[in-house]
Order: structure tokens, then sequence, then C-alpha cells
């Protein structure tokens, strides 16, 4: 009897595990490199172009002469939310040398403060000297953003 169940628990196993098999429970696993992305729809994009704002990537961004652009934005704005996936999905087009700093409109005061600015959304364009060169009030839009840097 021992012997009959020892077979019977034999065959079961070869069954579900030939059953994993076809399920391809066997292939080996998948490295970072071939696990899929979590979006891929999502662009990657080149993070030196779009930082949060510190006084370290502010001075690291105009020691290479780089143009700035101040984006104060908030989480519960859908004109600042839609705008950085914008931003983030079309930073390819950005020209090269301009770096985008995300200012956290609710939090730092002194930024807005040291800025003049008054509205979430706003974007304030700055030369390689810290000189402003153009402000405006974002409206959600790349294309719009383009068109005042250019």
């Amino acid at each position: 009897m021992k012997s009959s169940n020892f077979f019977i628990i034999i065959f079961l196993l070869t069954i579900l595990g030939g059953l994993t098999f076809f399920k391809g429970g066997f292939s080996k696993p998948k490295t970072n490199a071939e696990a899929p992305k979590a979006s891929q729809s999502q662009v990657l994009y080149d993070r030196a172009q779009y930082l949060d704002y510190s006084e370290k990537n502010f001075a690291s961004s105009q020691k290479t002469g780089r143009t700035l652009l101040f984006f104060a934005a908030t989480t519960w704005c859908s004109n600042c939310v839609e705008l950085e996936k914008q931003i983030k999905t079309h930073i390819s087009e950005l020209p090269n040398d301009i770096t985008i700093l995300k200012v956290d409109y609710d939090n730092d005061r002194e930024t807005k403060a040291k800025y003049l600015v008054t509205m979430q959304t706003t974007l304030v364009l700055l030369d390689g000297n810290g000189d402003e060169i153009k402000r405006w009030i974002g409206t959600g839009s790349f294309d719009d953003l383009m068109e005042n840097i250019n």
C-alpha cells in the first residue's frame, strides 16, 4: 500500500509539473533588463533637463550656463499635473541648453518669494546668469511652453 501511495504522489507531481511547464512556469526568470517597463507608453526622459528645485540643482545648472525655467507646480492643480506629464513625454523636444526646475508651490515659500511667484503654473525663464527673461502662467500645454521659450 505504501509503494502505491508513493507512485500516486509521484504521478500527481509529474502531472502538475507538466502543467506548469506548458504554462511557462519553468522559463528562466527575467532579469531587470528583460522585465517589461511599468508603462510601455511612458517615454523615458533626460532627468538632467527636468529636476525638482533645490539650491544644488539650481547652482549646478547655472554653472553650465544653461537657461533655467522655473515651473511652480502643485499636485492638486490639474493644469500643473497635465503640463508635467507633457514635459516628461516631450522632453526630447526641448532645447538641449534648458533645464526645468520644478518648484513646490505649496511648500517652497522662499523660492516663491525670491522670484515673485503668486500663482501655481507660473513659469519663469532665466538666463544662465539667473536674470529673468520671461514670465507667464502655464495652461497645461507643451506647445505653449515651447512657444514661450523660443
